[in-house]
């Protein structure tokens, strides 16, 4: 039984995804492509083994992107990730978000359309309730004429209604409208319907508490407005953009010093022990002057990297790096890269690898080997003592313009790399640029 997950991005498909197969799934590309899927299994005691097809996140079916197209050749039975047999999933599962139900039931909209066994997930619904919202999934079930199940993948709840859900999963008794602009009328109708005129939450035992008034909602968006307004401003969400970076790194570089010399120290003394337990020669030398210090020199960077990740994946579950991204995007378009580049590009000056790791987030092929390329110009961790020792030697009693030199190091890296990328994305990589979505 093939089960296809469906969703926009950050709906926490890919978290449901890895809660239902555990570590039984796999990654493979579609074949031509670089897009991936993770393919899990969920075997059953009583019924058969499920086969999980993780699709990428899109915000809609329709449109013209190559992501949007691998999800329509898959919906419709003519592609597969390599290694697996194409044809029409038996279930569509479309999972949405459910602090932001209107516009994701366009996507679910999109899904019923096309007349296949359908589950729709609301998912985050922890978040949903932490925001006083109240989903009905009785009202939601009967206009979208399929089983809706109310989850929140990260903390379990409700998770186990999923699998039975997709083992009666039947084709939708209900057909949305035609046309973009029909569909995204029909989403808001019932969104409203579900979420304000519906008293009961979403068929949990807090039956009796209603839900947030019209009033509420709208003095809620507002409060968001406000916050997206000087987020995304030329000026006030420049400086902002500014000090949270300034933070980030004043952490990465303060925070993991500690990790990374306990590390050095502790390698240092395994090499001494090591180069004590064995006799003098050849091997001695390989294991303690080359085994262990290539260990080491790649160890002791894992407290950076690791912080780095920790402090992006908080960025980007408050939801401000899509606002700084969106805020780039008009300083990175000139070079020929995106918004979404600004992540990858700020990660590279931690350390390169996780910073080309993090392009795969770039939805245009072009850009995200622009970004490739830009990224190892940046001014990482392992390139400051050298720095340091430069400066140090030109202007040895001249602080200030010591301290210039190497902020000057620093901006020479950012532009040595963003001309990298224009010149790239001006010849071998030459292409309309993709709009932030």
């Amino acid at each position: 039984m093939r089960v296809a997950l469906l969703g926009n991005p950050n709906t926490g498909k890919t978290t449901l995804f890895n809660l239902l197969s555990g570590l039984r799934h796999k990654t493979s590309n579609f074949p031509g492509t670089t897009q991936e899927a993770r393919i899990g299994s969920v075997p059953l005691e009583n019924g058969p083994l499920i086969h999980l097809v993780d699709l990428p996140g899109i915000y809609s079916i329709e449109i013209d992107q190559p992501e949007s197209e691998i999800c329509r050749q898959v919906l419709a039975g003519r592609a597969a990730p390599t290694g697996e047999q194409a044809g029409e999933p038996d279930v569509v599962c479309v999972v949405l978000d459910a602090t932001n139900l209107s516009r994701n039931l366009v996507i679910a909209g999109e899904a019923l359309r096309r007349r296949l066994p359908t589950v729709v997930v609301i998912n985050m619904i922890d978040l949903a309730h932490r925001a006083g919202l109240r989903i009905s999934t009785k009202v939601l079930t009967e206009r979208l004429g399929c089983c809706v199940v109310a989850v929140s993948a990260r903390s379990g709840e409700h998770t186990n209604e999923i699998v039975p859900a997709m083992l009666v999963a039947k084709v939708p008794n209900r057909t949305p409208p035609g046309g973009q602009a029909a569909l995204e009328e029909w989403a808001e109708e019932i969104a409203a319907e579900a979420i304000v005129a519906a008293p009961a939450c979403d068929d949990s035992d807090d039956h009796t508490e209603a839900g947030p008034t019209e009033e509420q909602l709208e003095a809620r968006r507002r409060k968001t407005d406000k916050i997206d307004a000087a987020l995304v401003h030329p000026v006030s969400g420049t400086l902002i953009f500014t000090l949270v970076a300034a933070g980030m790194f004043w952490l990465i570089f303060s925070l993991a010093s500690y990790p990374m010399g306990w590390i050095d120290a502790l390698m240092g003394v395994l090499s001494t022990k090591l180069a004590a337990l064995l006799p003098p020669g050849i091997i001695n030398d390989l294991l303690t002057g080359g085994v262990m210090g290539g260990v080491a020199g790649v160890v002791v960077f894992v407290p950076q990297i690791a912080l780095l990740f920790f402090v992006i994946s908080v960025l980007e579950d408050t939801g401000y790096l899509a606002r700084a991204a969106f805020l780039m995007d008009r300083v990175l378009r000139p070079f020929g890269l995106p918004g979404h580049a600004f992540v990858p590009l700020l990660s590279s000056h931690a350390c390169a690898i996780p910073g080309i790791i993090a392009t795969r987030s770039i939805p245009d092929r072009r850009e995200r080997i622009a970004t490739i390329m830009a990224a190892p110009f940046m001014t990482c961790s392992a390139r400051l003592p050298v720095y340091v020792l430069v400066t140090s030697v030109l202007f040895p009693k001249q602080p200030a313009l010591a301290a210039m030199a190497f902020i000057g190091c620093y901006a020479m890296g950012i532009f040595a790399g963003l001309t990298t990328s224009l010149i790239f994305r001006r010849t071998i990589l030459k292409g309309r640029g993709r709009p932030m979505a």
